[in-house]
């Protein structure tokens, strides 16, 4: 009997251990699912606070990071520096003023019989909204032909008249623009230069690529170059005072304007070397006012002639030579000329014309005096100082 009740005493033991042990593991997995959530609202809490706190700023600082990679890309599309920007508004401004200088002739064509054939032989630019055009003379030089001028634009215009200054080869175009309105470049002054300030040239290289553009510097003031003339270059001139530059200046380039960084015209591109690259040189722009003026006034060039051809020879190659001074030498006299008729002659060495000493180009001076004005030469002539007197004539 009693271990019956042992038995019977042992079973509900058992069952009561079961049943504490199930109700402790649904509390603990509560509990855990529990922290779970509330650890979840509160990350959720916390990142929409930081989301709201701080999203403003990072929204700007893309929008600025943005903007600015966007301003970047611009600039490098358009201007990368500020010279760079200068230069293109100067020549934005002043091509439209820049034109071409063209040749026409009259061919046979066996497709097309014949044909009136223009070809680009130069340069030129504006300096009246009239139709003056202003070139080198080297570029018109053949009196027989037919020149045309073509603008920016591709219009095309005959040429009504041609004035020549050959000694500074400077040349006056005159066409009829008619309702068209053309730009004029505004001229600068070319005794105020300095070497070493930046330059841009605007021609015609190879008349083939008109508005093309070069850069440079001046390089050297006051040059003398000596220049072959003539279709086969048989002869050669001598100027004096030009512009040397390193902007590049090729065959087409003459006649066509040399600016200074203000848009101002300094000079007109006349001459580069065969044997050497960026040297070039330009006409000063001053030497060319006088001719527009007189045209302005006179409807022609009014030059004061004498009639003789030289060669300047300098204080340093005087001292290589006997009986020899600084000075013009006489290399030939024109038989009808004033200088003849005054008494010069081949061999002359003029020292002195007029109250200047000739120690810069002789055709510089006599620009310096008028037609009809009588004037005092001394000469070395045979070792011995002579004195002539000339009345100088006007130059056809």
């Amino acid at each position: 009997m009693e271990e019956k009740n042992d038995k019977k005493n042992e079973i509900p033991k058992e069952k009561k251990k079961i049943s504490f042990q199930k109700p402790g593991k649904y509390i603990y997995a509560i509990i855990g699912v529990f922290l779970i959530i509330l650890v979840t609202l509160l990350i959720i809490l916390a990142s929409g606070y930081l989301a709201i706190r701080y999203s403003t700023p990072i929204q700007e600082y893309l929008a600025n990071f943005l903007d600015k990679d966007s301003t970047i890309l611009e600039e490098r599309k358009v201007v990368i520096t500020t010279e760079e920007s200068a230069v293109i508004n100067i020549v934005e401004q002043a091509s439209p003023s820049v034109v071409s200088i063209a040749i026409s002739k009259l061919t046979l064509s066996q497709d097309q019989g014949l044909i009136d054939q223009s070809s680009n032989i130069g340069t030129g630019f504006v300096v009246d909204k009239d139709g003056v055009i202003i070139t080198n003379q080297h570029v018109v030089s053949d009196l027989t032909a037919e020149y045309k001028v073509v603008t920016q634009d591709g219009k095309e215009y005959s040429v009504d008249e041609v004035l020549r200054d050959d000694l500074n080869d400077v040349a006056l175009i005159k066409i009829n623009p008619e309702s068209d309105e053309l730009k004029e470049l505004e001229l600068g002054d070319s005794g105020n230069l300095l070497v070493g300030q930046s330059v841009i040239a605007i021609g015609t290289p190879l008349g083939e690529y008109a508005g093309s553009v070069t850069t440079g510097i001046i390089s050297g003031l006051n040059r003398s170059v000596t220049a072959s003339s003539g279709w086969f270059g048989s002869t050669s001139k001598t100027y004096e005072d030009v512009i040397q530059t390193d902007a590049a200046v090729n065959p087409g380039n003459s006649g066509g304007p040399l600016l200074n960084s203000q848009g101002e015209v300094i000079g007109i591109n006349f001459a580069t070397t065969s044997g050497a690259d960026n040297i070039s040189f330009a006409i000063p722009i001053n030497k060319v006012k006088s001719r527009i003026d007189e045209y302005r006034t006179y409807g022609k060039f009014i030059r004061p002639y004498l009639g003789v051809t030289y060669q300047m020879i300098s204080e340093y190659e005087a001292l290589y030579y006997t009986d020899v001074v600084p000075g013009a030498l006489v290399l030939r006299v024109d038989p009808t000329s004033p200088a003849y008729e005054g008494g010069l002659r081949r061999g002359d060495i003029i020292t002195k014309f007029g109250e200047y000493d000739v120690n810069k180009s002789l055709g510089e001076i006599i620009q310096q005096h008028k037609v009809g004005e009588e004037v005092e030469i001394k000469v070395m002539r045979e070792s011995v100082e002579e004195t002539v007197k000339v009345v100088l004539g006007e130059m056809d």
